[in-house]
């Protein structure tokens, strides 16, 4: 019965695809850049908002043609997006953010309207849409890079990056292992070992702020992958391979079986037949942990959007090869600046995104830059200082405190590292804002979003 299930949602998909009544968005971001929070908010204001006050850029609820959104029926094999857990966790008292990705899922939605434009308008009292987004650990995005190099290369770049200012001491213990390897002993209890001791040093970059490419991020969330051989993975040091060993061929052995049993898979799966995609980037947190962490987001962004396809959408391509004929690069956390930096904030994010942002206008993708905040976590205002007005906001900091306060300005443009030495950048971590399902979800520019992705499907 699962399997015929499956083949008729197989089906009616294919059949969609075909009538461009179906789109499956991406919502692409490195660990803690808000991709949870930012699928919470979209499901909920496609699924619960009905006011135009609420989404009043987004066309269709503007001109009261939405007749509302529904999920759709899971799949018995597929794991399901905890919304409404994630919902709960903003309601609680004190509200929380919903619970980091441990491993992948999906959510359907089959969203109704008013069609104002061809045949549907004046054939159908309504149209549907249906949309596909799936959620995953920001960790497995970096993997995706893997995919275009050997282990070698692979040991080489790792080396590189890891001598790098804000990670050279951390590595040194690691690297004292390996000088001390025998390279020819291949035994279970040393495999075991040193990829323990890299998973710790791979845990120490995750937790300090600046450290985005940490790879293979399976080590760090194995999913359903724990303990299985292919993830005794490490990189050798170059000169490790300057001559053969047993253990480097192992090692290689190991890499070639994750990049095509576990990355491969991943790709096909949930980013090779992306219609649409959101590119979530947290710049503050960036901005917070100085130079080399902005240079490193910037070299890990580009790495990562080299493996995607984009271009304009077609009836052959949507059913055989499709692209991303629409990508939106967000900068998160709106809300934890004054509403005035936040043409700044948008600029900064263009710097970062250069050359990803030059490679798909030159594959011609329609491509937008915005700063957004799914879910808000603050207030704004102005507060009296010396008898001047002074932007603020208000919201709740981690240890649960009120707290009121201009969080600073934001450079429109990558700041140099001598600008770095001389000022520290310190944006503060907020909790949410209360909010019960009695009240619209708060949130900043969601109606833009959601006009950009979907308004041209809802007409």
């Amino acid at each position: 019965m699962d399997v015929l299930k499956k083949l008729q949602y197989q089906g009616r998909e294919l059949a969609s695809r075909a009538l461009d009544r179906h789109l499956r968005i991406g919502v692409t971001g490195l660990s803690g850049a808000g991709k949870t929070a930012f699928i919470t908010s979209m499901v909920y204001q496609l699924t619960e908002a009905d006011n135009s006050n609420q989404l009043p850029f987004f066309d269709v609820i503007r001109e009261k043609r939405y007749l509302g959104g529904r999920l759709a029926s899971a799949l018995p094999d597929v794991p399901r997006f905890p919304q409404e857990n994630n919902l709960l966790s903003l309601q609680q008292e004190p509200p929380a953010w919903p619970a980091s990705t441990l491993g992948w899922s999906q959510l359907g939605l089959t969203l109704r309207y008013k069609a104002t434009a061809g045949f549907r308008a004046h054939l159908q009292s309504h149209s549907e849409l249906a949309l596909d987004i799936v959620d995953y650990p920001g960790e497995w995005l970096l993997d995706l890079p893997l995919l275009q190099m050997d282990y070698a290369a692979w040991c080489d770049f790792s080396w590189q990056l890891f001598a790098q200012p804000h990670r050279a001491a951390i590595a040194d213990a690691f690297k004292k292992q390996l000088l001390d390897t025998d390279l020819n002993d291949i035994s279970e209890l040393q495999l075991q070992r040193l990829t323990e001791q890299y998973k710790q040093l791979l845990q120490q970059y995750h937790d300090m702020a600046g450290a985005y490419l940490n790879q293979p991020g399976r080590l760090l969330v194995p999913g359903t992958l724990a303990g299985t051989p292919m993830l005794q993975l490490f990189p050798l040091l170059p000169e490790q391979l300057a001559t053969s060993s047993a253990l480097a061929d192992k090692l290689t052995g190991h890499y070639q079986s994750y990049c095509k049993h576990v990355i491969e898979p991943f790709y096909q799966r949930h980013f090779a037949t992306l219609d649409r995609q959101v590119v979530l980037i947290d710049c503050l947190s960036a901005l917070n942990a100085g130079f080399a962490a902005m240079k490193e987001l910037q070299q890990a962004l580009q790495l990562i959007l080299q493996s995607f396809h984009y271009g304009p959408s077609s009836l052959l391509s949507r059913l055989f090869k499709p692209k991303i004929a629409k990508v939106l690069f967000a900068a998160s956390k709106a809300d934890h600046v004054t509403p005035e930096q936040h043409k700044a904030l948008s600029l900064l994010l263009q710097q970062l995104l250069q050359q990803p942002l030059k490679q798909s206008q030159y594959q011609a993708a329609v491509t937008e830059v915005m700063a957004i905040a799914a879910i808000r976590a603050s207030n704004s205002g102005f507060v009296q200082v010396d008898g001047l007005s002074q932007p603020c906001i208000s919201g709740t900091d981690i240890r649960q405190q009120a707290i009121t306060y201009f969080p600073g300005d934001v450079p429109s443009q990558l700041p140099s590292a001598a600008v770095f030495k001389q000022h520290t950048f310190d944006f503060i971590p907020l909790n949410p804002l209360p909010w019960d399902l009695s009240k619209p979800m708060p949130h900043i520019r969601m109606d833009h979003v959601l006009q950009f992705l979907l308004g041209d499907k809802l007409r």
